[in-house]
């Protein structure tokens, strides 16, 4: 029995994968047919018939030749043309497995060749869709990055306008509070001059009253006066 790591194009992740599922040596390839090696994850229809043309041809190999490399019983002496004779079915059969054999790799060379074009194509395939699917993110990155800065300068513009309107409405309050201020100082200053002016007219007031007083009272004593004089 030949373990299947003894295979050729088989490596230790698909020999595990291989066993995993039964097929532990490389006569159980030969004896598993291909809907069976199809079955086993991971392998599909080009490798299956890869591997089973593959494990047919060192089995077959290995059992071949013994045929071809078996002697002639020296039973009957031949002559020389004799034994040429006799030997060329032999040199015939030799002939025909070895094409039989190069056959069978050609077709296992080409089958890993298409499987491997057929790999190489899925790799490209996908690498482009990943390019593709990375474009498309990097385009709608730059696009939301676009829309957020145009809202961003759109918010700064209504906050340099809501900023020059306050200070345009704080001018304006200041300008209504100064004008307000030197209103109620003109009132204050009319009601202070008012205040003065009455002060002025009420000290006029007291000084005629004092001035008239002492007439007065000189008038009185002339009378009181003239009052004695008369009983005298």
């Amino acid at each position: 029995m030949t373990d299947i790591i003894e295979l050729s194009g088989v490596g230790p992740a698909l020999a595990k994968n291989l066993k995993d599922h039964g097929v532990r040596t490389v006569e159980a390839v030969v004896a598993a047919s291909l809907e069976d090696l199809k079955t086993i994850p991971g392998i599909g229809a080009a490798r299956a018939m890869r591997l089973k043309q593959v494990a047919e041809i060192s089995k077959g190999g290995a059992v071949a030749a013994p045929p071809v490399a078996a002697p002639v019983k020296p039973a009957a002496k031949p002559t020389a043309a004799g034994a040429g004779k006799k030997n060329l079915p032999s040199k015939s059969k030799a002939k025909s497995a070895v094409k039989t054999q190069t056959s069978k790799v050609k077709e296992a060379a080409t089958s890993q060749a298409s499987e491997a074009e057929e790999a190489l194509s899925t790799a490209l395939a996908a690498a482009e869709a990943a390019r593709e699917a990375a474009e498309q993110k990097a385009a709608k990155a730059k696009a939301k990055a676009k829309k957020s800065v145009r809202k961003a300068e759109a918010l700064m513009e209504e906050v340099a306008k809501a900023k020059e309107k306050a200070r345009t409405k704080a001018k304006k309050m200041k300008a209504d509070a100064r004008r307000a201020i030197e209103r109620e100082k003109a009132k204050a200053q009319t009601i202070l001059d008012d205040l003065a002016q009455k002060s002025k007219d009420m000290d006029k007031e007291k000084t005629k009253e004092k001035d008239k007083k002492p007439k007065a009272n000189s008038k009185s004593s002339d009378k009181k006066k003239a009052k004695k004089a008369d009983k005298s």
